[in-house]
């Protein structure tokens, strides 16, 4: 385990990886290479950032007409700074890049959405030893920002946050330590009611003598119902001991309810499972839960913990998702489970198993789509090595449809990202099954999947952390490129019209 000072390091156990390194962000469209700060992108290639500054972490949001893209310049150990770009559907070409925060310290993990005409961005910006959540607003679609807004200036250091908005409803919330002193980390919110023009006071949702980290939110069409979860680490043992709690407010922010644990409760499980046991588990596809017999003959005490949570919430807000990585401390098991509520959050219908393998499931993404939730992940299946990404649907009435094995390869296919359009599907995951490689799957709701194609056009020495988003009546698939000393960020467009044929 990873310390700082005398407290554990949510990110160690986490294992999420954040590379800092050079990279260029650039934008392919399949033809001649430019660099031009604002360019017509039928047909051509772009590079957003400067060539010769190091460019990490992008972020896109999308309004009716124009795609937003922000991301990390300049990186170094002292410094480095949130860029911005546009571009809009109608004069079909990027802005020149601006720069967002513009001061001395690091500027790193952007959070970018919009609603209305009003583009809305924050970041974890580090100055004079610590670190700040910072907030800009636009009221013209992206043209030019206002002031810098300090969100976070009543507590410490700020670890990860969350940034949605709904008409004039902006809504933050983030994980920091109490106060500069301090170093016991809670869960703080703050709202504005009037395009983020001014913030509400802060509000600590966790309040715990427990570690309150990585927060993630979900609202409703018009953001009177917010709902929050965060990881919940009890660290004063040897081994830091985590749960998923979650929390709601019904009156646009002004209260929330008192946090509740949604995850499975701490208890003793078995760090020396057998493999028959792993083969009965797996066979098992339609339990729903961890079969109580790997609960049985524990020869070591080791623990659940739960982590990586995200929460999704129909339109109307009545029914939401809540999604967790739920690892056995000790065995270097993990499933990805899931529960769900049909009454506002008021109660939670019994847990989920979605991936149910005897091997590690990693790194879930979701969307809902009405009343449904589909879902991706990695997922090493007979704890072999490699990891293929497998797909499952939840639909409104709490049934887990079938597993489907998108990759099936004898490689590794990791970090897969998903979009439902139009009873679409669309999957895209890093593959180096032959060479290292972005490959696609098109599918539709009923389970037909066309052949996955391999969307990169060069052989770079290594693809990552694809993304995939609709916008300008197209889908777009965004990765990390790396080759020769350098990265960037690579966006494809794709028709949405590609019909699947089943393979």
């Amino acid at each position: 385990m990873f310390f700082i000072g005398n407290h554990f390091h949510i990110r160690d156990l986490l294992k999420k990886v954040v590379v800092f390194s050079m990279i260029i962000i650039s934008v392919y469209f399949i033809g001649t290479v430019f660099d031009s700060e604002s360019l017509t992108i039928e047909g051509s290639t772009l590079i957003l950032s400067n060539t010769t500054l190091d460019s990490i972490n992008p972020q896109f949001s999308v309004s009716k007409n124009s795609i937003h893209a922000s991301w990390i310049s300049d990186l170094n150990s002292q410094n480095s700074d949130v860029m911005f770009k546009k571009l809009d559907k109608y004069s079909k070409s990027f802005t020149n890049a601006m720069n967002i925060s513009y001061t001395s310290g690091i500027s790193n993990i952007i959070k970018l959405t919009n609603s209305e005409n009003n583009v809305y961005i924050t970041w974890e910006d580090k100055q004079a030893g610590q670190w700040e959540l910072l907030f800009r607003k636009s009221q013209d679609n992206g043209l030019k920002f206002g002031k810098v807004i300090n969100l976070s200036k009543t507590t410490g250091n700020v670890h990860l946050h969350d940034l949605l908005a709904a008409g004039k409803n902006v809504f933050a919330v983030w994980a920091a330590n109490e106060n500069i002193s301090s170093t016991n980390k809670d869960v703080f919110f703050r709202k504005s009611l009037d395009h983020g023009e001014s913030f509400s006071d802060t509000i600590n949702l966790s309040n715990s003598n427990d570690d309150s980290l990585d927060p993630h939110m979900a609202i409703n069409h018009n953001g009177s119902v917010i709902y929050i979860v965060w990881t919940e680490c009890d660290i004063k043992g040897d081994e830091p001991m985590c749960n998923i709690e979650f929390t709601k407010s019904i009156d646009q922010g002004n209260t929330f309810t008192i946090p509740k644990k949604v995850s499975n409760t701490i208890q003793p499980c078995n760090s020396t499972i057998s493999q028959a046991a792993f083969d009965r588990m797996a066979s098992n596809a339609s339990s729903n839960a961890r079969a109580s017999y790997l609960f049985n003959n524990a020869t070591v005490q080791e623990w659940i913990n739960s982590i990586n949570p995200t929460v999704f919430a129909t339109l109307d807000g009545k029914n939401l998702f809540v999604l967790w990585e739920q690892a056995e401390s000790g065995s270097g098991l993990s499933e990805i489970f899931l529960k769900v509520s049909n009454d506002y959050g008021k109660s939670f219908n019994s847990d989920i198993n979605v991936s149910n393998t005897s091997g590690v499931s990693r790194l879930a993404q979701s969307q809902l789509v009405g009343e449904d939730l589909f879902v991706v992940w990695s997922d090493s299946l007979d704890h072999n090595k490699s990891f293929d990404v497998m797909l499952r649907k939840i639909d409104a009435n709490n049934k887990a449809g079938k597993v489907i094995n998108l990759s099936n390869n004898t490689g590794n296919s990791v970090s897969p990202s998903i979009l439902v359009s139009n009873n679409r599907i669309f999957v895209a995951w890093s593959d180096d099954t032959n060479n290292p490689s972005i490959l696609l799957r098109i599918g539709d709701t009923s389970g037909s999947f066309a052949k996955a194609k391999e969307l990169n056009v060069d052989n770079a020495e290594s693809y990552t952390d694809p993304l995939i988003f609709e916008a300008v009546e197209n889908v777009w698939i965004a990765w990390t490129e790396y080759n020769n000393t350098k990265h960037k960020i690579v966006l494809v467009d794709q028709e949405k019209s590609d019909t699947p044929h089943s393979q």
